[in-house]
């Protein structure tokens, strides 16, 4: 039982062999030219860097009566996940994070509300 060679077929046609060939790479090349681009993918960023300065505090001042109240108001807003905290004299600085499964067209939103919510504390702050 004799099996099919398919390189001895590809040498006994050569024309055929060069049309396909041919063929394929013209068809991958109009499909790398429809292929769509996006040179930026969209992704919405759900983090909001807060910072405060008090010059002459101490560390413990800077959180116990910055960070600390500005934490609690903050907890307050929709689809709130967590807060990082660093606080070192005359300086505080929090990480806000808001849940994966925020929409992204709330994000804008919720950055107004953060805003605001700082705006409501500012005047109780040192």
């Amino acid at each position: 039982m004799k099996r099919f060679n398919l390189s001895a077929w590809a040498v006994a046609h050569p024309a055929l062999v060069l049309f396909l060939i041919i063929a394929v790479s013209c068809a991958g090349f109009f499909s790398y030219l429809r292929l769509g681009r996006a040179e930026d993918p969209s992704f919405t960023i759900k983090l909001v860097v807060v910072s405060a300065i008090w010059p002459g505090a101490t560390a413990k001042e800077m959180q116990e009566q910055v960070a600390d109240p500005i934490e609690k108001k903050l907890q307050e807003l929709p689809y709130f996940d967590k807060v990082q905290t660093y606080s070192k004299p005359s300086f505080t600085a929090m990480q806000v994070f808001f849940k994966d499964s925020t929409p992204p067209k709330e994000v804008p939103e919720l950055f107004y509300q953060l805003r605001k919510k700082l705006s409501d504390i500012r005047a109780n702050l040192p």
